[in-house]
């Protein structure tokens, strides 16, 4: 039991040690000013999409596609 005990051990303080290197290495990524540009530039792209996407007009194409869809199914 004492082996099993000191294995179980060792692994939880591994998986720590992991772990807190991935989120040193995830801290220093966050901090690059070239990723956080980049990740400013996605949102940005993500709010345009967005904006088109529930724009009047997208909601009105989807529907005549919606629509359209299910007056060919009907046949």
């Amino acid at each position: 039991m004492a082996g099993n005990a000191d294995k179980a051990a060792t692994l939880l303080k591994n998986g720590g040690n992991k772990a807190k290197a991935g989120g040193a290495k995830l801290y220093a990524l966050a901090k690059d000013p070239e990723v956080q540009a980049k990740a400013a530039k996605l949102l940005e792209d993500g709010k345009s999409m967005y904006r088109a996407a529930m724009s009047p007009e997208a909601q009105r194409a989807y529907r005549q596609a919606a629509e359209f869809i299910n007056r060919t199914r009907r046949k």
